[in-house]
Formats: C-alpha cells, structure tokens, sequence
C-alpha cells in the first residue's frame, strides 16, 4: 500500500467513526428543532449548532478561500451564526488571529506547523506521523486541536511547459537532478523568495536527490503568479517551483515532476481550534474532518483553478462542492 492509499484508509475510518458518533448523538436534536435536511446524510440532519457563534479566518489565497466557504457555509447548514474575515495575511496570519482569540477556526497545513510554528528544522517523512505529531504538540504547548485532515497535499513541487517536457523527457525529480548536472546552463529555476533556501525547499531536494543546482541560474523572489507564466512560456526558465495543487497547472497544461524519492514534505490541511472550543463542541471538528475527506489533490487544483482560471467566486466554488457531495 502507498503513502496515498495508507493516508485514504486512516482518514476514511476516522471519519466514518466521526460521522457515525455525530448522528448518534445529534440527529435527534436536529430533528427536534425542524431542521430540514437537503438529503441524507446531510449536515443539517447530522448535527445541531443552534446558538453558537464561531469566527472563521483565513489566509490571502484562492485555496484559502475555498475550503474557509466550505467550512463555514458547512457550519452554518448546521444552524451556526458564522462571521467570516478573509486576507489574513501568509503564511501565519490566520494562525496568529487564533492564538489571539480573533477567530475561532482556521484551515491550516502540517508542514507549515510543523516547520513554521513548532520549530522543527527536518520534517516528518510520513504525512499522517506528522499530521499526529503536529496534533499532539500543539495541543501540549499551545492548546490548539487539530481536526483530522483532508486527503489533499498540497505540497511544493517542479514544473515544465508541455513543450519543454517534449525537448527533455523529465518525467521525476530523479530525472531532473541528472538533467541540472548534465545541462548547467540551461537549467534555470523560477522561484519565489524562500524556496532557495528554506529547509523544506530547495536545500532538501538537493540533499534527497543528491545533487547542487548552480546558484546562478535560480532567478527567485518571484510572485508565483509570475512563476507559472514564466513556466509556460519558457521564459526566463525552463523548471519553476510551484504548489501541486495550484489550478494554473491545469489552464496553463503544465507538466508537474514526479517526486519520486519523496523529497518534498506533507502538507495536509486541517482545521485548527482551540481547545476550549474544542472540548464545548466538538462536533464543529466533526464536521471539519467530515467535508474534508472527500477532497484529493485532482478536486482540489480543479476548484482552485475555477477561482484562479475561471473567475468564479470561492462562496459559489464551495457551495456547488456541498451540494454535490449531499453535505447541504
């Protein structure tokens, strides 16, 4: 069984267990309040947040966006009153907004926890190990309760245009690393600021991957908006630096590198609470884990490029999400 296949199982059977204690023990009461389900297996039938109010933050991107309409419009199915504050700025505002009392939930990624916020200079080759242990020490040191974690990883990664996959046949990483030693002068890398030189970035791959890309060909400090155009037309690299689930790699028909040698680390996302919150309702972590588990990478990069490529609104991508899953 793969890394994907292990993390599908885990998280399925910890939803499945989570879903069925929350209609156990909320069904009834949503039935008695005359909460009307959409269908079965609904939200609004499942569980029953009358009378709380929750703040949900996020951070200043389209995938941000999204998954914070999906939860918060989630919370609302299930009778919450929900105020909402987008823009906070990355990569620690909404996480700062929660330990100040500002919001009461916000998406957040392991990897950025686990290497941003509780120090840790190498990361953990397992995604769900790491989502645990992040859980476990932040939980200890900071009272912040993380809810289990959707499928998705969005991680950082190597991308081409289609036409340069053509000229070079990079299919891995692996394959990348003899191409850069092969071919010096032709392997310029797009980058963003600190992808070059933070410890889950570049020099990690060099490391895993054992090899040194030329310092004078990494054009960085580059918006990754940029980046993905430079990527497509070849100008002024041939390799950039992107997030895997960026919906662009789809408009723009971008070849992503196989990580073969699983040199970049985990992102999974949950949701963060406080733990007083937390242990006063619990089920709002249920249903976090709950409409989270369907999302993989591909759903993912395709409603992030109905944002970022389409010019839909996230409130609308995350609504026909629900919808379409019977959550609401």
């Amino acid at each position: 069984m793969n890394r994907s296949q292990r993390r599908g199982v885990r998280i399925a059977a910890a939803v499945a267990s989570l879903s069925l204690l929350a209609a156990a023990c909320n069904g009834d009461d949503a039935a008695d309040n005359g909460e009307e389900a959409d269908g079965e297996g609904s939200i609004a039938q499942d569980y029953d947040l009358s009378g709380v109010s929750l703040h949900v933050g996020t951070k200043d991107f389209a995938e941000q966006y999204i998954i914070a309409q999906i939860l918060a419009q989630a919370l609302e199915a299930a009778g919450a009153d929900v105020e909402y504050t987008q823009d906070l700025a990355s990569p620690d505002g909404a996480r700062n907004a929660l330990l100040a009392g500002e919001v009461d939930l916000a998406w957040e990624y392991t990897g950025t926890a686990y290497m941003n916020y509780l120090g840790h200079d190498e990361p953990i080759d397992d995604e769900m190990e790491q989502y645990e242990a992040v859980a476990e020490q932040d939980l200890e040191e900071n009272g912040v309760v993380w809810s289990e974690p959707a499928p998705f990883d969005n991680t950082y990664g190597f991308a081409i245009s289609q036409e340069a996959y053509d000229d070079h046949g990079l299919d891995t990483v692996s394959d990348l690393a003899e191409w850069v030693e092969a071919n010096p002068d032709e392997a310029t890398l797009c980058a963003d600021a600190t992808f070059p030189t933070r410890d889950d970035g570049l020099p990690r791959i060099e490391e895993v991957y054992d090899f040194e890309w030329p310092s004078e060909q990494i054009i960085d400090n580059m918006d990754f908006g940029v980046i993905y155009d430079s990527i497509a037309n070849r100008d002024p690299c041939e390799i950039g630096e992107i997030f895997t689930t960026d919906g662009r790699i789809l408009a723009l028909d971008l070849h992503v590198l196989e990580d073969d040698q699983g040199g970049f680390i985990s992102y999974l996302s949950s949701v963060m609470a406080m733990e007083e919150l937390a242990d006063e309702h619990p089920e709002i972590l249920d249903i976090a884990a709950e409409i989270g588990a369907p999302i993989d990478e591909e759903m993912m990069t395709e409603m992030n490029a109905a944002v970022d490529v389409d010019g839909e609104f996230p409130e609308d991508v995350a609504e026909e999400y629900l919808r379409e899953q019977g959550f609401i």
